[in-house]
């Protein structure tokens, strides 16, 4: 019987041998019998530290192929400590295979710096190793997750200088370099020079512009690569023009694709459907994931974690509930850490304590939950409680919080929940809290008190928070500073406002935007106008708040060729596009001062988005009553009437507007009209009245 085929015969045992067995094999036999043990994935760490010494004592920590299979298991193990000790060992010159080995570990961990200075070691040495293609693919991935630029460009340079420029591997790894740290036009034109193409070379380039949100681009070299080079997809060319679809909230693109992956078979594969269910979530279009989550064939932890979630986040927390019920009912899939996080919120979005309590008993606080450590899990459980009103369940969950080295972050989630409940008091209270307990709050809580003090508001409470944030160093912090400006505007103190902004070092937009709108609130119309000039004589570019915060104070001002000015240069001058609150703003002026003319046409001129607002053409119809205006009134209620026919005081307006004008006979057409289409409304009737 040969060495090899006893050795063979001993791996089964390999565990059990002892020091003496093994000297009984020949050193072949020894060799292949290490090899197998070493390369078993069901050994731990501690069994693959007593083979590293078996080795040692056996002579062979100097062969490259046991030192390369310890490395590569050590890595495994994410011991990179032990695994640079093997590799440091070696006395003779290393091969490409050890070094890619070396350089490939340290990525797989998430050390991609350490996997570059390995990269620059091997090129660097004396007695160096020229690097192949794996090495240089590895070494340019490693650059793009460090973000590392100037290196990659550099390795991509020695690359091509090596002879691997044209090669596939180096080629795509410097494409997904470049798309990662944002140079997409050096990648395409990388991308349209290769010679040869694979499906992973598509699928870089695609998802590069995917994630940057670059979606045209993306689909229009989708379409390319199908239907004009006949590339078949695959999973990860649809996940990613899916995920892009539902990152921009482009629902037309996203049933485009999916239509796409119906008509190609993917709809099987659950990392395709799991995709689609999340775009559509993100879409808001609840119904069309429902529909496809309950028409596929198998789902897994993320498929209930997405479908979970879609609920709780999209009001409806009691949906959520009950398709986890079912989930662990009927499946045998174990609530992960999302789904659990999803289901709390769901909880506290309900106010139900009960259930979040059942939740943390069976899944959390058991001897059997995994959680029961996790600190964003407990976090998300103090926010519930709080939120159910069960103070009592958060302040022991606080008391045992220390453990999980996260005070100040549970503190603020008690305090969020507080404060959406309105509980000033209770708010005040566990800021008390903290400080007997020695806790330092952070920037966080201090922007949530501002913002509750400002609902008061109180300028004591205010003043008092103020000396906190500079007695702890975060009064140079801008957030911070742009709250306090809000916060001692709404308290009427204009002054103190404009002392802090003042202060500010680096003013922000928000800044600005922030001492406009005080001297709007507090009615310094000129005042804010002024600062809005003064603005745009800064590096600082106003944005959509900036403008929405000018044109509330023209409208408080009663300043219409201002506000009209306004209105234009933010189109014009900045190529900002008017959203619903500056429609508002800009009809409010008008109207106010009797110009229904020209707010009607603003209307009518309008992008559909803003011309098709049901709110716009109520105000609109509302100033023609007060200002008996029945031309442009009648005209704004055809619209009104065409967006929402089936509203009841749209028919009442019109019909009160024609009264005021003495037009009792059109009033009662109105009127009519209302009854005929049996919209008026009927009083309302308890079950405690009897039938």
């Amino acid at each position: 019987m040969s060495s090899k085929t006893s050795s063979l015969k001993a791996l089964p045992r390999i565990r059990k041998l002892h020091s003496t067995t093994l000297s009984q094999l020949s050193w072949q036999a020894l060799k292949e019998a290490l090899a197998y043990a070493i390369s078993d994935y069901s050994y731990s760490p501690t069994h693959l530290r007593c083979l590293h010494a078996r080795v040692i004592s056996s002579g062979l920590h100097q062969n490259l192929y046991i030192s390369t299979l310890l490395i590569t298991k050590y890595f495994h193990f994410g011991d990179s400590t032990n695994a640079r000790i093997v590799f440091d060992a070696q006395t003779q010159r290393p091969t490409k295979v050890l070094w890619n080995s070396m350089i490939k570990g340290y990525l797989k961990n998430g050390l991609p710096q350490l996997a570059l200075d390995v990269y620059q070691e091997m090129t660097g040495r004396s007695l160096n190793c020229e690097p192949d293609k794996y090495t240089f693919h590895l070494a340019i991935t490693a650059c793009a997750q460090g973000l590392d630029l100037e290196l990659g460009i550099r390795i991509g340079r020695h690359a091509r200088e090596k002879g691997f420029e044209s090669d596939l591997l180096v080629g795509t790894a410097l494409i997904s370099m470049y798309c990662k740290l944002g140079r997409l036009e050096t990648a395409r034109k990388m991308f349209d020079g290769m010679p040869e193409r694979d499906v992973v070379s598509w699928n870089t380039m695609i998802t590069g512009y995917s994630q940057a949100g670059f979606l045209f681009e993306a689909l229009e070299l989708f379409k390319e690569m199908r239907f004009v080079h006949g590339v078949i997809p695959t999973e990860p060319t649809l996940v990613s023009l899916v995920s892009g679809c539902g990152n921009l909230g482009t629902l037309s693109g996203g049933e485009s694709i999916h239509a796409h992956v119906i008509k190609t078979g993917f709809e099987i594969y659950i990392f395709v459907s799991n995709s689609l269910i999340e775009m559509y979530i993100k879409c808001n279009s609840l119904v069309m994931a429902a529909a496809l989550f309950n028409g596929m064939p198998s789902k897994d932890a993320t498929s209930w974690s997405s479908m979970i979630g879609g609920y709780a986040q999209h009001g409806h927390p009691d949906d959520a509930l009950k398709i986890f019920h079912w989930m662990v009912l009927n499946t045998g899939v174990q609530p992960t850490r999302p789904i659990l996080l999803n289901v709390i919120l769901a909880c506290a979005e309900l106010g139900d304590g009960m259930k979040g309590n059942w939740v943390e008993k069976n899944y959390i606080s058991s001897d059997s939950g995994r959680f029961k450590a996790d600190s964003v899990v407990i976090t998300a459980l103090i926010y519930m409680y709080t939120k159910c009103r069960k103070m009592e369940n958060s302040l022991n969950l606080l008391n045992k919080v220390a453990e999980v080295r996260q005070d100040v972050i549970a503190w603020n989630a008690a305090i969020k929940a507080c404060a959406e409940l309105g509980q000033v008091d209770r708010v005040l209270e566990l800021e008390l809290e903290m400080q007997r307990r020695d806790i330092s709050p952070n920037s966080v809580t201090f922007l949530m008190l501002l913002s509750l003090i400002s609902s008061i508001p109180s300028l004591k409470k205010g003043t008092e928070t103020h000396a906190q944030i500079v007695k702890r160093g975060f009064e140079r912090e801008n957030p911070l500073a742009n709250s306090l400006i809000s916060m001692y505007a709404s308290s009427g103190s204009i002054g103190y406002s404009l002392k802090v902004f003042n202060k500010i070092q680096e003013k922000d937009v928000v800044s600005w935007s922030s001492i406009i709108q005080a001297y709007a609130w507090n009615g310094d119309v000129r005042e804010a106008l002024n600062l809005f000039e003064l603005m745009k004589k800064t590096d600082v570019h106003p944005n959509h708040y900036t403008f929405l915060a000018a044109l509330s104070a023209c409208s408080h001002g009663g300043l219409v060729e201002e506000g009209l000015e306004l209105f234009e240069c933010m189109k014009v001058q900045y190529g900002l596009q008017p959203e619903i609150e500056h429609f508002t703003c800009m009809v409010d002026i008008l109207c106010r001062s009797a110009r229904l003319t020209d707010a009607y046409y603003l209307l009518l001129n309008a992008t559909s988005k803003h011309a098709n607002n049901a709110s716009l053409w109520g105000t609109m119809l509302s100033a023609c009553r007060l200002h008996g205006d029945l031309v442009i009134g009648q005209a704004a209620a055809r619209q009104l009437l065409l967006l929402e026919p089936r509203n009841a005081a749209n028919y009442k307006m019109l019909a009160d507007a024609y009264i005021s004008a003495g037009m009792r006979e059109d009033a009662n057409d109105v009127l009519g009209q209302l009854r005929a289409r049996e919209l008026e409304k009927r009083p309302g009737r308890s079950w405690l009245d009897g039938s």
